[in-house]
């Protein structure tokens, strides 16, 4: 069994940005990962946890609806969000990373 979530093991592993939790999955019993358990460079980390702190800034969290320029930043973030998951891909090759997109502003 992983060690870092339910499953025999851990190959396939999702990045989605998410209030308060790191920004990796895994794929298949969608446990929230500690990216410290991950060997990664520290400006990658640092990369990640400024992009996860960044995730909503396009939603008026007290209404819950997107704010003016709210699609731009969204499209911005999931952008960023690609470009990190293939420096995660680039640095762990042993895994299999997958990008899923925050659709909040569609």
């Amino acid at each position: 069994m992983s060690t870092l979530c339910n499953c025999a093991t851990l190959s396939h592993i999702h990045v989605s940005a998410d209030y308060g939790a790191d920004p990796i999955w895994c794929a298949i019993c969608h446990s929230n990962l500690d990216v410290t358990e991950f060997p990664i460079s520290d400006t990658l980390d640092h990369d990640l946890f400024r992009w996860t702190n960044r995730y909503g800034e396009w939603l008026d969290l007290e209404t819950n609806q997107v704010i003016s320029g709210g699609e731009v930043l969204e499209t911005k973030h999931n952008e960023e969000g690609v470009f990190l998951t293939k420096r995660l891909q680039t640095e762990l090759p042993h895994y299999t990373f997958t990008f899923i997109p925050s659709e909040d502003t569609k």
